[in-house]
């Protein structure tokens, strides 16, 4: 077996995420760095120790 987070527990944080985004019609503030302008601008989302891996 593969070590790393595999998505096992990160989906019912996520969903929780969406559904907040969904209910309130805005990003809760874990996830709103990742919006699509990121790639406009060029701004970094710091992933440092997201997973349980390292890069």
């Amino acid at each position: 077996m593969v070590g790393g987070t595999g998505g096992f527990k990160a989906t019912p944080g996520s969903g929780d995420l969406f559904a907040h985004t969904i209910a309130n019609d805005e990003p809760h503030k874990l996830n709103a760095a990742f919006n699509l302008n990121r790639f406009v601008s060029g701004d970094l989302v710091d992933e440092h120790g997201a997973a349980a891996v390292a890069h």
